[in-house]
């Protein structure tokens, strides 16, 4: 139970939280504590009172237990809400979605939301003033700048994404995610980002050796596929021609093992890299295990060439 818990937050508070975290699945007046169809300058003074209590700032420090996580997306919902409401084309949008917001409002008001109201009447010097200096002042919050500077950095990812940027995606998400390292969308863009941009930087490695090789260059070729295989090791042709390059130049068994196992682990049913992997294993003593993958190659394509010279003449199972 949260009661039980040792956290730094008077009781009345901790009642305060629990019961907004009860309703921010509410409509966003609701969430806010204000009349349905309440006018914006009446829903910031809301959320400026709300922010007031429940701005995750003001218990930086304190043992909060489950009420962190309860705090922050309170807080969260309070801003979406304010945002939406405080403006005039979101906030219709969100009248237009929302048919029960709209006729809980028409019978609080006697009003239609679906109609655009008329404008409002000028503000003064004074008041124009005054909603500049606020906006002002919460562009310049820690939290929200925090959380704007998150969701351009996401939007400029997913921009370079969709161009197949995936390196520059990566390098944008990693800004982002040491912004808030806890955010869900971020860590799971990042991640898709990382594997992306290591497939396009192995592949190019990859491509590279076998420039090489057609120029006749099999050392280059071989340091190029070591590369890709290094940066991904799910690049099995890579791994299969840097094990193949290394078998033809008498290289050590073992390490060819390695990279031909790699080959199989990415790629199981390709009968050459099993016959490879078979054939180093079997040099370097572990002849179980060769016949292992000698046996499952020969499943796999009974009538394939590197099946018939390395394994049905050696291996007579």
């Amino acid at each position: 139970m949260a009661d039980a818990e040792k956290v730094d937050i008077p009781e009345d508070r901790q009642k305060e939280i629990l019961a907004l975290e009860a309703k921010l699945s509410a409509n966003h007046f609701e969430v806010l504590g204000v009349p349905a169809g309440a006018p914006a300058e009446q829903v910031r003074d809301a959320f400026h009172a709300l922010s007031r209590k429940f701005h995750p700032d003001r218990y930086h420090g304190r043992e909060l237990g489950s009420f962190r996580a309860r705090i922050d997306s309170i807080f969260k919902r309070l801003v979406e809400a304010n945002n939406v409401l405080t403006d005039p084309d979101k906030r219709q949008a969100y009248f237009d979605a929302n048919p029960f917001v709209r006729a809980a409002i028409r019978a609080a008001t006697g009003t239609n939301p679906a109609l655009k109201p008329q404008p409002a009447a000028p503000k003064s010097a004074e008041e124009e003033a005054r909603d500049a200096e606020r906006r002002a002042r919460l562009a310049r919050h820690p939290y929200l700048a925090k959380v704007s500077k998150v969701q351009e950095n996401l939007a400029r990812a997913r921009a370079h994404m969709e161009k197949g940027e995936f390196s520059h995606a990566f390098t944008v998400l990693n800004i982002a995610s040491q912004v808030d390292p806890q955010n869900a969308d971020v860590k799971a863009l990042l991640s898709d980002a990382r594997r992306r941009a290591e497939h396009e930087r192995s592949d190019a490695d990859y491509k590279r050796g076998m420039k090489a090789l057609e120029e006749g260059n099999e050392e280059l070729a071989l340091q190029a596929f070591k590369a890709a295989v290094n940066i991904s090791a799910s690049n099995h042709v890579a791994a299969f021609e840097a094990a193949r390059l290394l078998e033809k130049s008498g290289g050590d068994p073992k390490e060819i093992s390695g990279l031909a196992q790699k080959a199989v682990e990415a790629m199981p049913t390709k009968v050459e890299y099993r016959v490879l992997l078979g054939r180093m294993l079997d040099a370097s003593g572990m002849k179980a295990l060769a016949k292992k993958h000698f046996e499952e190659a020969l499943r796999l394509g009974p009538d394939h060439p590197d099946v018939k010279k390395h394994v049905k003449k050696r291996w007579p199972f």
